[in-house]
């Protein structure tokens, strides 16, 4: 009797071998038959998930979106009673950006994915539903802030939550490039995030 597959699992296996070899050395020269070997299985199996590595790229891409959301839904759950909208944005700030040696494989992995997406309108498209779908939900959290005072109420909740993205993606670069380490990264965001406060 044939063996039955698990498909599910075979995706999540095929995307976790991407990301080791984003962790070791980017993927800009990755193939399919790269990931193939990584991941223990035939080309051909590859192939039958995903014919292309822009298809590939786009389920790795939704595979980190999971995982970033449910390490974040976790860490809610360990605030517990100290949950603020705040100490949220903080949680949020510290899964997106490259902190250790995962989230770094992450990283490289959407940069990737965003270089390719830049001429190809097919990729460009999810990326672009992802930041607005995020960029709403950050400025209704600042928003939720200012009502219950714990941010100041002269902010702009949209152009804030622009600023607080485009200040972690660039934090995301500089920890990839050695600028500056993890811990100043997150000591920025905190600093960022103390200044709209009223307390």
């Amino acid at each position: 009797m044939p063996k039955k597959v698990d498909h599910d699992e075979r995706h999540r296996h095929i995307a976790e071998a991407v990301l080791r070899i984003a962790g070791r050395h980017g993927l800009d020269r990755a193939t399919l038959r790269d990931i193939a070997v990584e991941a223990g299985i035939s080309l051909g199996a590859v192939q039958h998930y995903f014919p292309s590595k822009d298809e590939l790229l786009r389920h790795v891409i939704d595979y980190l979106s999971e995982q970033v959301t449910a390490r974040i839904m976790a860490g809610l759950g360990d605030l517990g009673d100290a949950f603020s909208e705040r100490s949220f944005l903080r949680l949020m700030a510290a899964e997106m950006l490259p902190l250790d040696a995962r989230r770094r494989a992450e990283r490289r992995v959407v940069q990737a994915f965003g270089v390719r997406a830049a001429d190809a309108p097919h990729l460009a498209d999810p990326l672009r539903e992802g930041y607005h779908w995020l960029h709403d939900k950050v400025a209704e959290l600042i928003g939720q802030a200012q009502r219950s005072g714990e941010l100041r109420p002269d902010l702009d909740a949209e152009h804030e939550s622009i600023a607080l993205l485009a200040m972690i993606e660039g934090l995301a670069f500089d920890i990839l490039l050695g600028v500056r380490d993890p811990d100043q990264a997150m000591r920025s965001v905190h600093y960022h995030l103390d200044r709209l406060g009223t307390r």
